[in-house]
């Protein structure tokens, strides 16, 4: 998290600056449409491509969800997940929307269009190679982290469906299937009492906290529906899919939400 937000605010930060003061470390001339003509030029008024372009952008800011599905994680979830909600949240869409001004300002549109990896042409055209290389490494950590945090709350996911009965109950258990984990914690306690090493106490932290108290079964599920939707359909048509699925439950969410506040309104909430 601290990752991606050091990263965006160090590309929004630069392009202002560049955009100031219409310079850059290469023989690059930095963007001047934006100085001439409407930055809605020659926008599409088809529907449909209106439809796709909100995906992929909803796609983008996706992940502002994650938090609610491990709120079972957190210690005081009424106290903590309305700080995250009012903190994160908008430091992050104002990080991506600072991001985005920046490569408007200083990459001409054509660029923009032809480029698959708009953080690393950036770098390239302001810093040279070396400042493409080191946004190349910003972007593989924040996919890095955004991939870790997505396995990790679905993972979460599909373990209270299963717990609820929603999915097989072989979703709903931790650890490794036929384990026992409080045993396993009970084991490890009286054996750190004997072994006070910080390697032994790492060790016993990693085996039994981090493998046996993870929902394994549910991680493994999702990875497998993971590799197939890639194998099965291209990135963009990927993007598309996940776009017009995942906000239609959202809606249905906030639906649900709604309609729960008039039929149970005096059930407890955060």
């Amino acid at each position: 998290m601290f990752f991606k937000f050091f990263a965006l605010l160090s590309i929004a930060i630069t392009g202002l600056i560049v955009a100031a003061t219409n310079t850059t470390l290469t023989s690059f001339t930095p963007n001047q449409d934006w100085k001439k003509t409407s930055w809605f030029a020659g926008t599409s008024t088809n529907a449909s491509n209106w439809a796709v372009a909100l995906y992929a952008g909803l796609w983008a800011f996706d992940g502002w969800d994650n938090t609610n599905y491990v709120l079972g994680e957190f210690r005081n979830p009424g106290r903590d997940l309305p700080r995250v909600i009012h903190t994160a949240m908008p430091l992050v869409i104002l990080s991506y929307l600072l991001a985005t001004l920046s490569y408007t300002l200083v990459l001409p549109d054509k660029i923009i269009a032809s480029s698959n990896t708009i953080a690393v042409t950036f770098g390239a055209r302001v810093f040279g190679p070396i400042g493409a290389l080191i946004l190349a490494l910003f972007v593989s950590g924040s996919c890095f982290g955004a991939l870790n945090a997505s396995a990790f709350t679905t993972g979460r996911l599909v373990y209270a469906a299963g717990k609820e009965g929603y999915l097989p109950s072989v979703f709903g258990t931790v650890g490794m299937p036929g384990s026992d984990p409080k045993s396993l914690r009970l084991r490890s306690n009286s054996n750190s009492s004997h072994t006070s090493s910080l390697r032994s106490r790492f060790l016993t932290k990693m085996m039994v906290d981090d493998i046996f108290f993870t929902p394994i079964t549910a991680v493994v599920f999702n990875s497998l529906l993971t590799a197939l939707y890639i194998l099965t359909g291209s990135f963009q048509t990927l993007i598309t899919f996940y776009g017009v699925a995942g906000y239609s439950f959202y809606f249905l969410t906030v639906l649900g939400l709604i309609v729960l506040r008039i039929k149970e309104p005096h059930l407890e909430r955060p």
